[in-house]
């Protein structure tokens, strides 16, 4: 027993050990010098020496004396000029505010001192603009509200605060900024006339949060748990950077001139990070932005052993590094949810995730910079994550849009960081790394210019990063994988070429994550330099009726919807698509064939209970290519009313035709709409058109630009009680930064809907799409066959070639045509002349008359391709590969790319050559015959 007693104690100890191991390293002590807000050694010297010897030092100088010219001398006329203008219960002094939900109620209680005014709306427009300092009424207290100018009527008025947004925090940080700035100046030359400005208003505001409660939600609601003391949310509390920067400069005044009062500071400063902690989001970024507010606050605090309650510098840094709370995680804990460790990828939307990341590497730069802890060690997925990011790239270099993303460029801040970090900590491989693809990613920018300031900071950050001049740029292909999956967003990307006018990608997305949409198995598509089948975005904003009923639904993405009815919760979602084949793996970069790419996802859609696979694929030549779509869905116990294909694609117009070129008639319709059970989504929608057929069909899409019109030419297979749709849908609010004109921002978008009475399991819908340019298409025609539920599709190209693309449900289902046939779920086979390649993306066999490859095991990718008589081969596991002979023909050798033989089996009785293979990537292989 005592022995048991000793290996439980032991087993304790080591427990202890290996947590305390695994905790992120924070530092005991800051020491007690002021300022050190903005690194560890802020030295007054050294910034003199700065700005005497650097014009755009002095000239911040010169700035920041300048603007506080007219400041200066009203406080000398009058001290309360611009501290009466904070925004205070300056009469009725109340404590506690309450709010309903988003909305400000009221305030009741009364403190010794005035305290500061709770804003009006959580991210709610206001009719009211924001006044100038010299229009804001002094000790401005009124039942009232506030006295503001409407933006309409431009009339001075009283506005209820419920009714005027975020107007009393903006006038409060901007006043504060303007005591930073005294404060700076103060410590830099001394002259007691800037502390006292910056001194008035900083303890009128501080004391003015001290008495303050932690608002009430009267809804008793999720905005509770959001809550600071004068915001709606703990990250909105951006005025902590003005108040903890003012503090620590005018630091040395206070305790000089007024120290009974730096107790009281430094309680108001712990509250109110300890507010932070209990209240926002942890798991996602504002767990980095609510970090760093309380990393604000720990810099300008004294160390633990300094206060009673032990809550100095060290315990909220430590705090926000190495604890879990409710609402505030730990960084291992933050980063292990939400962090793909495989993929580096983040699980939220594109934008959203470079934030986070933008974050935590502010957050290991702040580190760096005050501590000297390189973090990027401590934490290696950030690393990871920055090496992931180009994948959110299309070829022309903007991210996709999927959730609540926008169209726009990689922030490249991340990258300059470790290229930074590797400089300091010795990594030169990372050093020519990270500059590579900085040098790709941001093409054609200067890299060494000199320093441009922008404000008091920069006075003590100011060393340009040195990115070396002969490492040179690289290809976007050299950070981005031809196939890439991260399986903790839902999210998969298919990509091949190098042009950005003349590659294709495909963006798929479920739901999955943070910030995402309703959207099922939805996609994006690219094309000459465009994301012509684009994510719309989302809409006015998170409060407003449109994000609510139309973009974040699945009528406005590309998708099926089912009944009219699809649908799930939104923003937080957890429902992903389940990937059943994919060519090549993810992440695999080299030793793929070229030209062929595809996915294979299965998608339980929640609300009708409905079983969805969409298959994907590229087809890429020299020049150009296209996209196959084909999408099955019914509902599992066979309540089948409608499935609906939702397609948007940019441009002014869509044509649709016969395959023989004669337009198709569509007549106005009521359809689609809200009164009819619908999604309310479909109201969103106008300009309704269509016509029922079975037939097939092509259209084109139709963008114009100043200098070309850029076209997705679309050909869709016909089926049994369809009904094909032309409408408008609004416009996508995902362009805001780019890469379209600004004038087609506000476009709405054509969108085609395919309707199919009953089930589309086994009529399932199936289209090709080509990008093109002014009119054009590389397409001869495009002809279907197949039956329940199998897929064949014939693509004649104009420069001859012809694909027969092959999709079943079952890998042991066959299909054959033009003399190529398989056996599996996905397969393209392609003949120009005497070349020819056959591609299995998932499955057990394929081949034609002369080669035919069997998969040993289970079903795998395979390829082989004959072109300019050499012949090439891809083998993602062991095959057979069986070689039609001639009657002389009785041996026959492979040799591979690096000399291996392989000795092959006669078979009299089929007369061929039987090969075993092991895996092998895309190379030559030449077979030899004896006789």
């Amino acid at each position: 027993m005592k022995r048991l007693f000793v290996l439980i104690g032991l087993l304790v100890i080591l427990a202890k050990i290996e947590a305390y191991a695994q905790e992120l390293p924070v530092p005991e002590s800051k020491g007690k010098q002021h300022p050190r807000i903005f690194g560890q050694d802020m030295s007054l010297n050294e910034v003199k020496n700065l700005i005497k010897n650097k014009k755009w030092a002095s000239q911040i100088i010169d700035k920041t004396k300048n603007y506080l010219t007219k400041y200066l001398d009203f406080y000398e006329k009058d001290t309360t000029w611009l501290v009466s203008r904070l925004q205070m219960y300056w009469k009725a002094k109340f404590t506690q505010v309450y709010i309903n939900g988003g909305k400000y109620s009221h305030a009741d209680g009364e403190a010794p001192v005035p305290t500061v005014k709770f804003i009006g709306g959580r991210g709610t427009p206001s009719e009211y603009n924001k006044p100038k300092l010299e229009d804001v009424k002094p000790f401005m207290d009124d039942q009232r509200g506030l006295y503001l100018q409407n933006r309409t009527t431009e009339v001075w008025e009283w506005a209820a605060i419920s009714e005027t947004s975020g107007i009393t925090a903006s006038i409060n940080r901007e006043i504060l900024s303007i005591a930073r700035d005294a404060a700076f100046l103060y410590w830099y030359q001394e002259d007691e006339r800037y502390a006292d400005l910056a001194y008035n208003i900083l303890d009128t505001y501080l004391k003015g949060v001290y008495y303050l409660n932690e608002p009430i939600d009267l809804s008793h609601g999720h905005h509770q748990t959001l809550v600071s003391y004068t915001q709606f949310e703990v990250i909105q509390e951006h005025v902590l950077n003005e108040v903890t920067q003012c503090y620590d400069f005018l630091h040395n005044y206070i305790n000089n001139n007024h120290p009974g009062n730096l107790k009281i500071y430094d309680t108001t400063l712990q509250k109110w990070a300890d507010l932070i902690i209990k209240n926002g989001v942890s798991f996602n970024n504002w767990n980095l932005l609510q970090a760093a507010h309380i990393s604000n606050i720990a810099l300008v605090l004294e160390n633990n052993d300094h206060y009673k309650n032990g809550k100095g510098y060290s315990y909220f840094l430590d705090q926000i590094m190495n604890h879990t709370s409710t609402r505030q995680w730990s960084m291992k804990k933050l980063m292990d949810y939400g962090y793909d460790y495989n993929t580096g990828i983040w699980n939220e939307s594109p934008g959203y995730s470079m934030n986070v990341l933008n974050d935590f590497m502010h957050f290991a730069e702040f580190y760096d910079r005050n501590f000297n802890i390189d973090l990027i060690k401590e934490m290696p997925v950030l690393r990871q994550a920055v090496m992931a990011a180009p994948e959110y790239l299309y070829p022309n270099k903007f991210k996709v849009a999927f959730g609540d993303g926008h169209y726009s460029h990689l922030r490249v801040e991340p990258i300059k960081y470790l290229i930074e970090n590797a400089q300091k900590y010795n990594k030169p491989e990372d050093e020519v790394y990270f500059t590579k693809m900085l040098k790709t990613i941001d093409e054609g920018h200067e890299f060494n210019d000199e320093f441009v300031a922008k404000n008091i900071a920069d006075l003590f950050s100011h060393e340009t990063l040195n990115v070396k001049e002969d490492i040179k740029a690289g290809k976007l292909s050299d950070f981005t994988s031809p196939l890439f999956y991260a399986p903790k967003t839902s999210w998969l990307v298919q990509r091949q070429g190098e042009d950005e006018n003349d590659a294709l990608m495909i963006s798929q997305i479920g739901s999955f994550g943070n910030h995402m949409h309703s959207n099922g198995i939805a996609m994006e598509l690219y094309g000459k330099g465009l994301p012509l089948a684009p994510e719309m975005g989302n809409g006015s904003g998170y409060f407003s009726i449109d994000y609510a009923e139309y973009y974040t639904q699945f009528p406005a993405h590309n998708t099926v919807i089912v009944n009219g009815k699809s649908k799930y919760p939104e923003m937080k979602s957890n429902h992903a698509f389940k990937v059943l084949g994919m060519y090549p793996k993810s992440q695999s970069k080299k030793g793929n064939i070229n030209g062929y790419t595809f996915s294979d996802v299965e998608f339980l859609e929640p609300e009708t209970q409905s079983q969805q696979r969409r298959v994907m694929g590229i087809v890429k030549n020299n020049t150009g290519g296209y996209y196959i779509d084909i999408f099955r869905s019914k509902q599992q116990e066979g309540k089948d009313v409608k499935h609906e294909y939702f397609y948007h694609n940019l441009g002014q117009k869509l044509n649709l035709e016969t395959p023989n070129g004669d337009g198709l008639k569509l007549y106005p319709t009521s359809k689609l709409a809200f009164g009819d059970g619908d999604l309310m989504a479909y109201d969103y929608m106008w300009d309704k058109k269509s016509i029922k057929t079975n037939e097939d069909f092509k259209g084109q899409f139709s963008l114009q630009l100043k200098d070309k019109e850029v076209n997705m030419n679309v050909w869709f297979k016909g089926d049994e009680h369809r009904e094909v749709f032309s409408v408008m849908s609004p416009k996508s609010t995902a362009f805001r930064h780019g890469p379209i004109p600004k004038e087609l921002n506000e476009a709405p978008i054509p969108t085609l809907v395919v309707k199919q009475k009953g089930e589309a399991w086994t009529r399932p819908f199936v289209a090709i799409y080509e990008p093109a340019l002014d009119s054009n298409s590389d397409i001869e025609s495009v002809d279907y066959f197949g039956e329940n539920g199998s897929v064949g599709i014939v693509v004649k190209q104009k420069r001859g070639k012809e694909d027969v693309i092959f999709s079943n449900t079952s890998s042991d289902m066959e299909l054959d045509k033009n003399g190529f046939f398989m056996k599996g779920t996905y397969a393209v086979a392609s003949t120009k002349g005497d070349d020819f390649s056959v591609f299995l993306g998932n499955g057990k066999m394929i081949g034609n008359t002369t080669y035919i490859i069997n998969v040993k095991s289970g079903n795998s990718s395979v390829a082989l391709k004959q072109e300019n008589k050499k012949l090439y081969i891809a083998t993602e596991s062991p095959i057979e590969l069986t070689v039609r002979v001639q009657d002389k023909i009785k041996k026959g050798t492979i040799t591979n790319a690096t000399g291996n033989i392989y000795q092959g089996m006669y078979n009299k009785k089929n007369k061929s050559i039987v090969f075993k293979l092991p895996p092998l990537t895309f190379q030559t292989i030449k077979i030899n015959y004896f006789e």
